[in-house]
Order: structure tokens, then C-alpha cells, then sequence
């Protein structure tokens, strides 16, 4: 039942007024929007919790990678999509139901406000359901990718406090180097073994290890701070701006020299999309004062 692609026939035909919403749902669990979302609490607002957060995120997107290369459960028949929207990889678990939970979840612990659960529980849901009317997931592919993201955030209450002893313990660039060699050791492994229908691991991997290079490189040679010195909104509003058409720039601009069908070229690409969202960027705006 809950793998019946005859769900999202259903839900096409009693909402089909709702196709333009819900592909706009489902670019909320999109990596592009992941992305820009940390980058500009990281450059603007939450330094420290925006890099705990897009290492919990990346965690997650490696995680789900591999569940759904052993799962191998192919996407529903693409007669059921709706018109114009893709997807890559297999089917199980979802990823944009598991990221979701995972990041709102986190928010939540972090948040701890009445509306911050209401809102959570709302963008998660729709999220999810977003993935059914599309076409392009089975129910169960998104209740196992919910239930897997709450445990992950469990998980993470759980730990954290270890997690931050560990950190002190440890000096950082330690840190950083086990989570690149997760990112490299991953791509040498898909490498490996047969790709999955448009793999997109690339980007994952090189996003891991991109970060784990940029975050000690801005603290040895920048260590600009969000929350210390007061900065002008409106030089706040032209760090991010600048910031996003920057990066969204180079992930965009240098897609047809490091195209997403190659995997090693792919994973270049999102290394240098890590490097200039968090180090080079951070760079130019401390020494340009703004």
C-alpha cells in the first residue's frame, strides 16, 4: 500500500490545482536552498551553529546515499510524474523527507519555541507530501526517510555533549581531517562500485570535503565573528547578497566544465563552492569591512 505509485495519482487528482506549490515544498528540502540557507547564517547571523549544522547535514546526505544504494528501490514509473520535474538516484529512503527532519529537528533543539515545533512539523510534512503528488517517491519512501531523520536528531541529543567534550579534547583540525577523509574515502567507494541511475554523490562528498578544508582555513587566517561586533544591516544585506550570487555563481557557472555526470568533476566543483562559501568569501568580506 505504501508503496503504491497509485498514491500520487490520487493526490494529482484531488489537489491538481496544487502542481505549482508543491514543487515550490519541494525545493525547500533542495540542496541549492540548503546551501544558501547556512551560508547566509554563517556569514550573517549563527556562525558556529550554521558549521554544526551543515555537518549534521552532510552527515545525513552521505547516510542516505548509502541507504538507498543497498535498498535499490527504483524510483515509481515516471508515467506518474508530473510534468517537468526530475529526480536522481534510487527511491528509498527519501532524501528530502530525511533532510528535512534532520534540519528542522535540529532547529527545534536549539530553538526550543512552541512555533518553532509548529512550523517544523508543517514545512516537514509538506515537504514530504510534496515528494508523493510530484511522483517521484512512494509514501513509504518518505515515512522511512522521517523516521530516519527524527532518529537522527535523537541520536544527536543524545551525543552532544560528548560531541562537544570530544571537540575540546581534540584540536579541530583533527576533526576536520576525519570528516574529509568520510568525504574522500566515500567518493573512492562509489567510485568503486556501479553507479546508481544519475549518481549524484559528487556533490555530496565534495561539499564534505570542501567544508572540512575551509572551516580551519577561516579560522586560522580570518576568524571574522557574527555575533561579537555589531554590524550595519545594510552591510549585512550586501555580505549576503553578494555572498549568494557569488556562490550560486560557481555552482552554476562552472557546471558546463565540471558537469554533474561525471562524479570526480562534480565533486571538484562542490569543493569549490564549499571553499568559496566559507573561507574565500569570509575573506574578502572581513578585508572589504563589510
Amino acid at each position: 500500500m505504501i508503496f503504491d505509485p497509485g498514491i500520487s495519482t490520487f493526490l494529482q487528482n484531488l489537489i491538481p490545482w496544487a502542481n505549482l506549490f508543491f514543487r515550490l515544498m519541494t525545493e525547500l528540502g533542495s540542496e541549492t536552498f540548503y546551501v544558501s540557507v547556512i551560508l547566509i547564517a554563517y556569514w550573517a547571523f549563527r556562525k558556529k551553529e550554521a558549521i554544526a549544522a551543515a555537518i549534521l547535514l552532510l552527515l545525513t546526505y552521505l547516510s542516505n546515499y548509502w541507504l538507498k544504494y543497498v535498498i535499490a528501490n527504483p524510483r515509481p514509473p515516471t508515467s506518474v510524474w508530473v510534468e517537468g520535474v526530475e529526480a536522481t538516484n534510487y527511491s528509498t529512503p527519501s532524501g528530502h523527507a530525511q533532510l528535512a527532519a534532520t534540519l528542522y529537528g535540529w532547529l527545534d533543539l536549539k530553538v526550543r519555541k512552541w512555533w518553532m515545533v509548529v512550523l517544523s512539523i508543517v514545512i516537514v510534512t509538506l515537504i514530504g507530501i510534496s515528494r508523493v503528488y510530484l511522483g517521484v517517491h512512494y509514501l513509504g519512501d518518505v515515512l522511512l526517510g522521517w523516521a530516519i531523520g527524527i532518529l537522527t536528531v535523537i541520536l544527536y541529543y543524545c551525543l552532544e555533549g560528548s560531541l562537544e567534550r570530544a571537540q575540546e579534547r581534540l584540536r579541530g583540525e583533527y576533526l576536520y581531517f576525519i570528516l574529509f577523509l568520510v568525504g574522500f574515502m566515500g567518493l573512492l567507494i562509489s567510485l568503486a562500485l556501479p553507479s546508481p541511475p544519475r549518481d549524484n554523490f559528487g556533490s555530496y562528498a565534495g561539499l564534505l570535503m570542501g567544508l572540512a578544508v575551509a572551516f580551519p582555513l577561516e579560522q586560522r587566517f580570518v576568524g571574522f565573528e557574527t555575533n561579537l561586533f555589531p554590524v550595519p544591516k545594510w552591510k549585512l544585506v550586501l555580505r549576503v547578497a553578494f555572498g549568494i550570487l557569488l556562490v550560486l555563481g560557481v555552482m552554476l557557472g562552472l557546471s558546463p566544465f565540471l558537469p554533474t555526470e561525471d562524479i570526480i568533476l562534480r565533486a571538484l566543483r562542490y569543493f569549490l563552492v564549499a571553499l568559496i562559501g566559507a573561507f574565500l568569501w569570509p575573506l574578502i568580506f572581513t578585508k572589504a569591512k563589510i
